[in-house]
């Protein structure tokens, strides 16, 4: 295998860090920051057992999730994600003997988080391998009949695969459908999601860019189902890695879908920390990046189109300076109330410990003007009850207008916030 490339859905690392705050934090952040390159290879450790089943953009690296949990928490205690996306940090608190919650609003996200750490045993399993067997033998079976599709298929779905694919797909989901075990019903479908893109005409997993011309994907027929079989035992696979490396008592875990401006299903005080990296305003737009995956998972996705925070569709570009004012006011009042419920689902200080918060957040630029995220987070972290201790930054790449960042790179940053 040549040099293996670096995947974008992972922290971008490199460079120098510069510091802030007390000392002993701002060093456990920087090293937080500071991890090693990600690859397309599965002995690296951001792709070890449960992270590298699935794609998700602009994931954690598990190393900076690791290292802050051990920052912000004890063993034993409670550790919240609202902006949990694949599980990335539910799965690594698990590993380090904390008990997690993690909230989103994407329900691809939960989904895919829940499966991941969800408890299994060896007759799920076998469950699981044979009902992924049974869906490849009907895929094939209507394939040779020359069967049609079981519904007309819009423009999108037409465009994105070639015909045969999108018959095995149609077939593939058909007999996921008929599964009668809701917990194998809900891993096939994590399965499907994981293939959809591999087998699309879809450049790359982040980006809707349709192959064509000289480049095409050659998929021979059959391919589409063979793949979901052999992926299914990959989840297998490494859900029993993971099972594998848990500590005794298993550490419990629950992921919900929650808004984090609100977190409905989080007790006040119910967490003794948390660890998380919200949407860096006006960069993805989940609702849009996973409208393939949650249309061919039967997902709702009315509320994350609405609700979604920090969205590109939103924070378009702005086209005068009034106009950005408002942006930046309308992203500050967002991320304002998600830190209110954050403060509220932390616990109160006890035995003169504050509940600790770190946040990996990453400078945006909005018509041309930089968002320097470290500054809003401080400033709407003290006016929310929080303490700012320490923060470690390192400059990132950007893909913006160039005018935002001639002065002063762009950063991410990661953040240590007590709750006063």
């Amino acid at each position: 295998m040549t040099e293996a490339r670096r995947r974008r859905s992972l922290t971008h690392v490199g460079g120098a860090i510069t510091r802030e705050g007390a000392r002993e934090e701002s060093a456990a952040l920087a090293r937080a920051l500071d991890v090693a390159p990600s690859k397309e290879d599965d002995a690296d450790p951001s792709r070890a057992h449960v992270h590298g089943f699935h794609v998700y953009p602009a994931r954690m690296h598990p190393d900076t999730a690791s290292r802050l949990v051990e920052l912000t928490s004890y063993a034993g205690e409670r550790v919240l994600d609202p902006f949990c996306g694949s599980g990335t940090v539910i799965a690594c608190a698990m590993l380090l003997r904390r008990e997690a919650i993690g909230t989103d609003l994407n329900p691809l996200a939960v989904l895919l988080a829940a499966r991941k750490i969800a408890p299994r045993d060896p007759a799920t399993d076998e469950k699981l391998l044979a009902a992924a067997a049974r869906a490849k033998e009907h895929a094939d079976d209507r394939r040779a009949k020359k069967s049609g599709a079981h519904k007309r298929y819009g423009a999108e779905d037409v465009a994105s695969f070639d015909p045969h694919v999108l018959l095995e797909l149609d077939s593939l989901r058909d007999a996921i459908e008929r599964e009668k075990d809701g917990i194998v019903r809900d891993d096939l479908r994590v399965v499907l999601s994981a293939i959809l893109t591999k087998v699309s005409r879809r450049k790359a997993d982040t980006s809707n860019q349709i192959l064509g011309g000289d480049a095409p994907k050659r998929i021979a027929a059959g391919y589409t189902a063979k793949l979901f079989v052999k992926k299914t035992e990959e989840l297998v696979a490494r859900t029993r890695a993971f099972a594998e490396m848990l500590p005794s008592p298993r550490p419990r875990a629950f992921v919900f879908v929650d808004d984090a401006r609100k977190l409905e299903k989080v007790r006040d005080g119910e967490c003794d920390a948390l660890v998380t990296s919200p949407p860096y305003v006006g960069t993805y737009d989940y609702a849009e990046h996973h409208a393939l995956r949650m249309r061919w998972l039967g997902l709702h996705a009315k509320r994350l189109e609405e609700n979604e925070i920090g969205t590109r569709r939103e924070f378009g570009r702005p086209r005068n300076d009034r106009r950005f004012d408002d942006k930046v006011r309308d992203w500050e009042r967002q991320v304002e109330a998600a830190l209110v419920a954050m403060h509220r689902a932390l616990a109160a200080p006890k035995n003169g410990r504050r509940a600790r918060a770190a946040f990996v957040v990453a400078d945006s630029e909005l018509g041309g003007r930089a968002v320097r995220a470290d500054e809003t987070f401080a400033r709407l972290g003290r006016k929310t009850g929080f303490i700012p201790v320490a923060r470690a930054s390192q400059p990132r790449p950007h893909f913006h207008d160039r005018r935002a960042f001639v002065e002063k790179p762009r950063f991410e940053h990661a953040l240590l916030l007590e709750r006063a």
